[in-house]
């Protein structure tokens, strides 16, 4: 490792680190405004210029652009480096406007900061300053050119890191800028980062603008609830308001980033429609009131109908410490242990995934960055956890090939091998994929026997997929090679058995006796359904049942009376809106627990207003098993702006806070039931462990070190592949979108503003056979209703196959569950006014009076 000295003061390095990041581990920070470490450096601006005294050319030179080398000297502070660099200040000062007290980054700016240190405070430049016109970037970044010092960060993030396309540089030498190509909205979904890098007043947060400076803001280390990879976040709140969520570097996990989604999904916590009030048949009452109506009326549903007759469920979305309520409620009641799923797929899946994941095994972003061979399974990684696409891309740019078996149109920010299979026909592909690799006598043990069940159960299906055999091949090649791949895999519209599959076939690629592959360390990197589906999972154990097994018709709580949802709206979330509205409709008592408005709040005789993990913070375990801490933001209550009828405090003092009755489920449970107390469990033990240890800096592994299930059954594999889809039928298949697939993060400003266009996708061979275009109508009939959406045909899909986007309007909750197969004749085209006509017209015998159908 290389010893360098800087400013008189020794540092030792990893190899390869730049003498920028070496000085900033003693704690100097050398001035910049290109650099950022995860984007690399390119020596844009000049700012980081060091005097080198040995161990490099003793001159000037730009200390983002210099590896450390042993025996270096090195000087930050050498009068040539800081009279160069207040040139340089002077230089970028040039043409820029004084609107420091009206710019939104005023006060954590980091041109303003920099100028201040380099001592330039007067202009000697006189002439005119060169201006620009501002472009119009969409709902969520503002776009003031004339602040711009030319440091290519936004360009080099946006195209480079995140394969963003619309936004990009323009003009040439003293015109240069950075814009779309006309007016629009940004395209990505990480453009939101773009406020947050620029180091000037130039692209700023356009929700947050004007709203507050740095220094009014609360701000606490948080964790992203919209999806089950952690990210690690910093609200900022003010007047009790979330006015903006920022990035919170960790490199194991989101790096320096976030997704949109995550980002901008904070609206519910401040939204005037928020419940912040007890109600009782919907009256306000007082949380003492509420809490002792709930528990009256449950203890009268036991004593007429038993124990088995009242359900609790808490969303997966909830912290482990809601989790850990609900146990406790159920205990204190007498009654069943509660259901932290939905559906029983869903069950299946997450309890599947933590039964095959360990230590090992599980791979974080981190290490999916720095895979050499990435093989997507049954996944769309930007529709379901969108920083798990940005991180594969970054992988792609490395080096490492990406390959995508998957039925669905998948979209990635890199260039790809795809293979749309049928969803059937995934294991199939999955064993010519292996095939092509390894031979049998390449394993030995569970290793073969896994090996064996997986080729036994696709039989001669592998014919099937002659036309992909160069396809095959070259990912077979590319995985032949590779040191370091990741299976990615998913619980969305896959079978429930799908990650146990995604972690023998990642295992088999370390479990081989060949020497040649000897050092080939794989990694399963799983999408789960929310943030804490891992921790519930590992909670629950292996004996929990689904809200669908103990409340819908076919499970085991068919004598269901009563429900306590907490965090939960399965009027809303459950994929059969008809079946749980029955359900649901024969209780005799519905109480709800949330944040947020919902269909399952308006229809509960009892609700209890929770609150947000903005307010109470909590622990959280991600898709790899880190469980991590949330701190809380703010104490809560109702937004200043709502209570103060303006934009500051009322006139009125007093000791309360407005609208503060939301509380923890903990807390509620206390008032509900003040004599439970906590059960005790192995995973429950060994999750309140990891509560105690974690801190917001610090995250505890909660994966075992060995995997209960290493490489589970394959028992169900042959009867999906052998079930084969009838001539004219498809499979419409429920999935994941980039916005629109997360509640909370649906609800409020500015999370609307995201939420993509209705539509349904096909295979354009499939449209033509059906007579559909671009863009009409069609209706697809489905289990319990009518979906009716625009057609949106894909070339890069599987045949016979239709793609629901799980977004509000698509009609996804009539399917009935999140896979489902239909007669493709059954689908139609909606009949306009045009279409009536030309009907009428040939309709010559009259057989159909106005052409209606």
């Amino acid at each position: 490792m290389p010893r360098l000295t800087i400013d008189g003061r020794t540092v030792e390095v990893p190899k390869g680190t730049k003498v920028i990041d070496a000085a900033e581990q003693l704690g100097i920070m050398i001035p910049r405004f290109c650099y950022l470490k995860s984007l690399g450096a390119v020596g844009a601006c000049r700012m980081c210029a060091v005097k080198f005294l040995e161990g490099h050319k003793k001159d000037l030179d730009m200390s983002c652009m210099v590896d450390a080398r042993d025996g270096m000297v090195v000087s930050t502070d050498h009068p040539d480096a800081t009279a160069f660099r207040a040139q340089i200040i002077e230089w970028l000062m040039l043409d820029h406007p004084h609107d420091c007290p009206i710019c939104d980054e005023g006060g954590h700016c980091l041109l303003q900061d920099t100028t201040v240190s380099g001592g330039h405070s007067l202009r000697n430049y006189r002439g005119p300053k060169r201006t620009y016109e501002n472009q119009y970037l969409g709902p969520l970044i503002d776009h003031e050119m004339n602040r711009c010092i030319h440091c290519y960060r936004c360009v080099r993030f946006y195209r480079e890191y995140a394969g963003g396309t619309d936004f990009g540089t323009f003009g040439i030498a003293g015109r240069v800028t950075y814009q779309r190509f006309e007016p629009g909205r940004l395209q990505s979904p990480f453009s939101g980062n773009l406020g947050e890098l620029c180091p000037t007043g130039t692209l700023t947060d356009k929700p947050s603008r004007y709203r507050a400076r740095r220094w009014d803001l609360e701000r606490k280390p948080s964790i992203c609830t919209h999806c089950s990879l952690g990210c690690n976040t910093l609200p900022a709140v003010r007047y009790r308001e979330v006015l903006r969520v920022e990035s919170r570097p960790n490199e194991a996990v989101n790096g320096d980033f976030l997704c949109d989604r995550g980002r901008y999904g904070f609206g519910y916590a401040s939204m005037s429609e928020r419940p912040r009030t007890a109600l009782v048949d919907g009256q306000p009452v007082s949380p003492e009131l509420g809490a002792a109506a709930a528990m009256d009326r449950l203890r009268a549903v036991i004593a007429a109908h038993g124990p088995e007759s009242v359900a609790v469920h808490a969303s997966s979305r909830c912290t482990v410490e809601d989790l850990l309520a609900a146990r406790r409620l159920a205990s204190a009641l007498g009654v069943p242990a509660p259901s932290f799923f939905l559906t029983e797929d869903e069950r299946l899946a997450c309890q599947g995934a933590a039964a095959s994941l360990d230590a090992d095994l599980a791979w974080n972003q981190e290490q999916v960055r720095k895979a050499d061979m990435v093989l997507v399974l049954g996944a769309d990684p930007l529709s379901e956890a969108p920083m798990a696409a940005l991180a594969i891309r970054q992988a792609a740019r490395a080096g490492a090939m990406v390959a995508v078996l998957d039925p669905r149109p998948v979209d990635l920010p890199c260039e790809a091998v795809r293979l749309p299979v049928a969803r059937r026909l995934l294991p199939v592909a999955v064993a010519a994929l292996l095939g092509r690799v390894f031979s049998e006598a390449d394993f030995q043990g569970e290793a073969l026997a896994f090996w064996r069940s997986l080729q036994s159960a696709v039989g001669g299906s592998v014919a099937e997929l002659t036309n992909m055999n160069a396809d095959l091949d070259t990912v077979a090649k590319a995985l032949a090679q590779a040191k370091r791949p990741v299976v990615v895999g998913s619980t969305e519209a896959m079978p429930r058995e799908w990650p146990t599959l995604a972690a023998g076939v990642a295992r088999l690629l370390r479990r081989t006796g060949t020497e040649d592959r000897a050092e080939v360390r794989s990694g399963l990197f799983c999408l789960l359904p929310r943030a804490d589906s891992l921790g519930a999972a590992l909670l629950a154990g292996g004996d929990a049942a689904s809200l669908e097994g103990r409340l819908l018709p076919g499970g085991d709580g068919q004598g269901v009376k009563a429900l306590v949802c907490i965090g939960a709206d399965p009027l809303g979330e459950y994929p059969g809106s008809q079946a749980i509205e029955a359900a649901v409709g024969k209780l005799d008592l519905l109480v709800c627990l949330d944040c947020a408005p919902s269909a399952t709040w308006k229809r509960a005789q009892v609700v209890l207003p929770m609150n947000t993990i903005f307010e109470t913070g909590g622990c959280l375990v991600d898709n790899h098993g880190l469980l991590q801490r949330a701190e809380p933001v703010f104490a809560g209550g109702l937004p200043v702006i709502l209570d103060g009828h303006g934009s500051h405090p009322p006139r009125t003092p007093g000791a309360g806070i407005p609208g503060n009755d939301p509380r923890g489920a903990a807390e509620w449970v206390d008032l509900i039931a003040p004599e439970s107390a906590d059960a005790s469990s192995p995973a429950e033990d060994r999750l309140r462990t990891a509560m105690a240890e974690a801190t917001a800096e610090r995250g505890v592994p909660v994966l075992p070190a060995e995997a209960p299930a290493r490489f589970g059954s394959l028992d169900w594999l042959a009867p999906l592949v052998a079930a084969g889809q009838e001539e004219g039928r498809c499979d419409v298949l429920v999935t994941g979108s980039t916005f629109g697939a997360d509640r909370l993060a649906n609800l409020g400003e500015p999370g609307q503003t995201l939420l993509p266009e209705v539509c349904v996708f096909m295979h354009p061979e499939d449209a033509a056979a059906l007579r559909f275009e671009e863009g009409q109508t069609i209706l697809i009939p489905l289990a319990q209703g009518v979906a009716r959406t625009a057609l949106r045909c894909r070339a890069d899909m599987a045949r016979n196959t239709v793609v629901l986007p799980k977004a509000p309007g698509t009609g996804w909750q009539f399917a009935g569950a999140m896979a489902a197969t239909i007669p493709m004749n059954r689908l139609w085209r909606e009949q306009g006014d045009e279409d009536r006509a030309a009907m009428a017209r040939a309709d010559t015998d009259d057989s159909c009076p106005g052409g209606d159908l």
